[in-house]
């Protein structure tokens, strides 16, 4: 059974697990459901909020024993070029964020179309980060247990 939920309900889900147990780094009993889980943020430089709550349930998630991948598309895309600064926010240093998710064993599949349109070269990605096409998008999407949207 696949399971969608939209900001509102993510942004409960996050307040929860940064309450909870899994914000000091442990494991609760959701590691053992296998589960694989899509976090979609389509937007970076328009809504910085959206960005860092979708890289805390990503992580958390991720945390939780969770088979997490990003997907980015439209402006979020951005966040696949080196050169883009990530930013703080709140005092949450994003590109750190970006890097402790991809060093934790999470990726980033970023849209080949919005890439293309926002001029963002294949060539050169922040680690972690994969420009994926129609197939790979239907993939990743197709496989999820959870997708989480902001």
């Amino acid at each position: 059974m696949r399971t969608y939920l939209n900001r509102s309900a993510a942004a409960a889900i996050m307040t929860l697990l940064v309450a909870g147990t899994l914000s000091a780094g442990t494991t609760t009993p959701l590691a053992a459901q296998d589960k694989s889980v899509v976090v979609h943020l389509g937007t970076l430089n328009d809504d910085w909020q959206s960005t860092l709550m979708a890289m805390g349930v990503a992580t958390n998630l991720l945390r939780a024993g969770a088979d997490v991948t990003v997907y980015v598309d439209r402006n979020a895309v951005r966040m696949a070029e080196p050169r883009q600064p990530l930013g703080v926010i709140l005092d949450r240093d994003v590109g750190a964020m970006v890097e402790g998710f991809v060093e934790m064993g999470g990726r980033f599949l970023v849209c080949g179309h919005c890439a293309g349109i926002a001029g963002v070269d294949g060539r050169q990605l922040r680690p972690g980060f994969t420009i994926g096409g129609p197939e790979d998008v239907a993939a990743i999407f197709m496989a999820a247990d959870i997708v989480v949207s902001f």
